[in-house]
This record gives C-alpha cells, structure tokens and sequence, in this order.
C-alpha cells in the first residue's frame, strides 16, 4: 500500500453487486463512487458487509437499481435523506447525494450547504483521514480519490480527524475514534486526544442528546470486544457521558442486547434502572432489559416463562442457581382455589412464599410443590 496506488480492488461479493450499479450510473452520466467504510476495510484487506455510495447527482436510481438487485425495498431516513436498502441478504446498502455541510455550534446537527458536489468536497464532511476515501465506479476505473492522505495514513497506522475544530463540531467522533483506535491497534495522531479532551473540557461533549449518546454506545457494543475502547474512553474522560460507573472492564457475552443487560446488571439494581432509562431504547429492548433487573435482583421464581435473552441474562450475572429457580412458579392461584383458598392478601403472600422456596431450591418439582401446599399449617 503506497502512494503509487490509483485503482483499488474490491472484493468478489461486493463487486457483483456494484457492477451493475457502475453500469446504471454510467448510463444516467452520473459519477458513482464507494465512500468511507468499505473502500478503508477494501485497502487494508478486512471484510466489511457495509456498501455506502454516493452518487454525484440523483441518488433514486441507484438505489432502485440495488433494490431490484437485492430483492429488497428503499426505504429514506436521516434527516439527509439517505436511501437505504433493506433486504434480506448479508450486505448493506446505503446511497446518497455529495454534499457539503458546516456545523452552526458545537455539538449540533449539521446543516447542508450545498448538494451534488465534489467528491472531495463531499469527503472533507467525514470524521477522520482513514474514512474520506473514495473509489470511482461508473467509469470501471476503480481509482482511489484521496484528497486528505487516508492512505499514507492506513499505512503508517495513524488515526487522525479532517481538521482540528473536528472534535467540537461534532463530539461523538470522539467515541468513534476510540472504536477505530481499538478495533485497528493504531495510533492517534499527535494532538488528537488533546483536541477530544478540549471538546469536553469546554462542556461541548455535554450537549451531545441521549439519542447520539446511544448510537454510540451500540456501535461500541457491536465491537467484537468492547472493553480496548470503553478503556480509551475513560481514560479521555468520555466515558462519564454514557454512565461514570459502567462496569468497562467486564467481560461481555455476544450481542448487543445481552451486553446491554450485562452491564445493568453489573451497576445493580438502581443505577442499573438509571442506566437503562437514561437512553431511548425501543420498547421492547427497554422491556426486556427491565426485565432482566427485576429478574436478576428478586428473591422469587418468576410467574411466568421470561424471555430466553432475560433468563440468559440473569443467569450470567447470578452464576450457579437451583435448576427451577427461573422457571415458571409452580403453583398458581388455581391451585389455591381449588384447596378452598380465597383470592386476598393471605392468598397472594402464599403464593409469594412458595415462589420465595421455588427460587431458592427447596421446591424442585411441581409435586413437590403441591405437597408443600397440601400439608402447610392453617
């Protein structure tokens, strides 16, 4: 990899999908390039499953043309339009429109300029040197545009931002950084983590919403090992962002709901709750993490069958438990009504106490159960 390189190889799987798409561009006249990602992880020889393009000019047929290639549909998100995609195979597509975009403060949103640029106007909007490379498709020329020295940098194994104000534009870089920093074993550029630490002192870091915060943390979360740069991030300071008692040293199952749940669960059962509702999850993953905590830190078998990610979950954290601890209470309120029993307080503390000897080990089977029912005093 030197600087002599001027066309780049993309992989088998990639280029069957970008072949066609070269060849509809190259019919509509408009400049289609691979961004980012995929033409970093092409250059150092990764896998990368992740194909963003942009194109110079209209971004619909292109995208349409992948939907038919991928058996999928289009689907339009971000507050730039993107069009993404969705299909059932491996790789991701997404397509855009060239752009330029300035940041109006720190920490904000940024907001376009100017659409159907430059490709290297386009690439100075990326975070850092490594990912502002671009690969020219519709011509069949491969070639690499690199306008910043992302491949000097690939080479010499150096993370470096665009331009010094990068961290206060846009913080969440900073967590970005700590991913590549950690995922490549490279090293930051002199400077670097003096600027991110700067963007935090200032109290710009701060302003970042839940929402970026969580993006964030789920990217770092689908590391393959978390920890290398959860460590960055506290040694910078970052880490206070997502929570200043994450558990960052803790070895983490597969997955990011399980991590997710791990690491509540490693917090306990208030700051866990705190850490769970500091973010807007989706629904379902906001339930079932809460379920995972109420789970884990109750002294009763559960009423009815958890879901298997918050019953995985709970026995991580709680280790060895009674073979029946987790499953369903043996014992329902049918069973007391047909002793004779009447649904109130006494009825419901019965029922409790037998959850309690059920999660605890004294009651291992459903007759055992019942037998304790039948011969408990009056």
């Amino acid at each position: 990899m030197s600087g002599a390189i001027t066309r780049v190889a993309v992989p088998g799987e990639a280029a069957k999908i970008l072949a066609p798409l070269a060849s509809e561009a190259r019919r509509r006249a408009t400049p289609l390039y691979a961004v980012g990602g995929p033409v970093r992880d092409w250059l150092l020889r990764r896998p990368n499953f992740d194909l963003d393009l942009t194109v110079a000019g209209d971004p619909d047929p292109i995208a349409s043309a992948a939907a038919r290639l991928l058996g999928g549909t289009v689907e339009s998100f971000g507050r730039f339009g993107t069009r993404r995609i969705v299909s059932e195979g491996k790789f991701r597509v997404d397509v855009a429109t060239t752009r330029a975009e300035t940041y109006p403060e720190p920490a904000c949103l940024p907001v376009v300029d100017a659409v159907r640029v430059p490709i290297e106007r386009d690439l100075f909007r990326r975070d850092f040197t490594i990912n502002a490379l671009a690969v020219r498709l519709d011509d069949g020329s491969h070639a690499l545009t690199d306008p910043y020295g992302g491949l000097r940098d690939l080479k010499d194994r150096v993370l470096r931002v665009l331009h010094p104000a990068s961290f206060l534009d846009d913080p969440t870089r900073v967590f970005r950084a700590a991913r590549f920093l950690a995922r490549l074993k490279y090293r930051a550029a002199p400077g670097m983590v003096d600027e991110a630490q700067d963007a935090l002192a200032a109290g710009h870091a701060a302003k970042l919403s839940a929402h970026r915060l969580l993006h964030e943390l789920v990217c770092l979360l689908g590391e393959k090992d978390p920890r290398p740069a959860f460590a960055l991030l506290k040694s910078w300071g970052y880490l206070d962002l997502i929570h200043p008692d994450l558990p960052c040293a803790l070895a983490l199952p597969a997955g990011v709901a399980p991590r997710l749940a791990a690491l509540a669960l490693a917090l306990g059962p208030e700051k866990g709750r705190a850490f769970v509702d500091a973010f807007p999850h989706p629904h379902h993953l906001r339930t079932l993490l809460h379920d995972a905590l109420a789970l884990s830190f109750s002294d009763k078998a559960p009423r009815t069958a958890p879901d298997p990610t918050v019953a995985a979950a709970a026995k991580r954290f709680l280790g060895k438990l009674p073979p029946a601890a987790l499953k369903p209470c043996f014992l329902s309120g049918a069973d007391l009504i047909a002793l004779g029993l009447k649904p109130g307080p006494a009825f419901h503390a019965l029922l409790d106490e037998a959850a309690r000897l059920q999660r605890a080990g004294r009651l291992k089977t459903r007759a055992a159960a019942l037998a304790w029912l039948s011969n408990r005093p009056d």
